[in-house]
């Protein structure tokens, strides 16, 4: 983090912090202001893109928690009576209070047992709103791999994908806490600008100022290119301008930034049956039989290779005639499709010639 003076990053906070204050007094009438406005953002534009075509998470644990105390956290956890369809959702949320209570947890935490999520939010609308609801949402470890398809794309772009957390663990509050003082980097590898979520104005300056140090000590060591590959880094508000941290004259030539292996699409290996033979298998699971042109074979060899060429190539037919039925097929039912749309079409204009000769008789 010598790459980012900590006099700027103080100064930076002071100046976001007046103009969050002048946003406190413009909206003091507004009883809906989201408490994410006191968020602080550290948005970085890279100089290279990543090659990963995926996107890619970077976690990054900071020295002091992201959740204040008025921090609305949202805990989604398993079923209690999984077999039963008509289980009450109060003894599953009862049981978990009684958890976070008995672990010593005073932190505002609701929760969601994920029969309640995949009823009661299945529509887009109740999914967004769910998403503006709290800001931190947690799931338990049992149901982390399958939390995602019951969220939907709010939750991806918004940047509130839930964090994992074990609750069977003995020391549940400082796990918890752990837990919320760590931040994600996603990396869409669409565009060279991302923002992490890094502190937040009600923080002091030096911890606030010790969360961005963070942030640039695991930017430099995880981000592919290194921090040879952040071409600015600026701090800012969801309402503020950014304001500049850091700033790269270097030329983007010098960053390496490394391809991913390519991946074999065929592998290929010999046959202990079939001496002088390989077959190749694709990524498809497809086999296919070949001659091995480093081996010679005998006479007994060659007959059942020849035997089996003759098999693969009458499946290959095969194989050949369903995909031109298939294709005959979509042939036939695009061209009735499109009939039936111009015989509508032409149905609709008969019946406008014959409306318009009505109206010029009757006149």
């Amino acid at each position: 983090a010598a790459h980012v003076h900590v006099e700027k990053v103080a100064e930076a906070l002071r100046t976001l912090r007046s103009v969050a204050k002048r946003y406190q007094v413009k909206d003091a009438k507004n009883l809906l202001i989201d408490s994410s406005d006191d968020n602080l953002y550290l948005q970085l534009t890279l100089k290279k893109i990543p090659y990963n075509t995926n996107a890619k998470l970077i976690k990054i644990d900071l020295p002091y928690t992201l959740a204040s105390e008025d921090t609305d956290i949202c805990l989604f956890v398993g079923d209690l009576e999984k077999k039963n369809p008509r289980a009450e959702n109060e003894k599953t949320v009862d049981y978990y209070k009684e958890l976070l209570q008995e672990a010593g947890v005073t932190r505002n935490i609701d929760i969601i047992p994920l029969r309640q999520l995949r009823t009661e939010y299945q529509p887009y609308e109740a999914k967004r709103n769910l998403c503006a609801g709290y800001d931190v949402f947690l799931t338990d470890q049992l149901i982390y791999p399958i939390i995602a398809r019951y969220l939907g794309k709010t939750f991806y772009v918004k940047n509130k994908l839930p964090r994992r957390v074990d609750t069977k663990k003995s020391n549940l509050k400082s796990h918890l806490e752990h837990v919320l003082s760590t931040t994600y980097l996603m990396l869409r590898c669409e565009g060279t600008a991302s923002t992490v979520l890094t502190a937040h104005l009600g923080m002091k300056d030096a911890q606030a100022v010790e969360n961005v140090r963070a942030v640039c000590d695991v930017l430099e060591k995880k981000l592919p290119g290194g921090w040879d590959n952040i071409l600015s880094l600026h701090v800012k508000t969801h309402k503020s301008v950014a304001l500049p941290l850091y700033m790269s004259f270097d030329s983007r030539n010098k960053v390496f930034v490394e391809a991913p292996p390519k991946k074999k699409e065929v592998l290929q290996d010999d046959i202990s049956t079939v001496p002088g033979g390989k077959v190749s298998v694709s990524l498809l699971g497809k086999l296919r039989l070949k001659a091995d042109k480093d081996q010679e074979m005998d006479e007994e060899g060659e007959k059942i290779f020849a035997e089996l060429m003759d098999m693969q190539a009458e499946e290959e037919k095969g194989e050949n005639y369903l995909k031109h039925q298939k294709m005959m097929s979509r042939k036939a039912l695009l061209g009735s499709a499109f009939r039936n749309s111009r015989e509508k079409r032409q149905l609709k204009g008969g019946e406008k010639v014959v409306q318009k000769r009505r109206r010029k008789t009757s006149e």
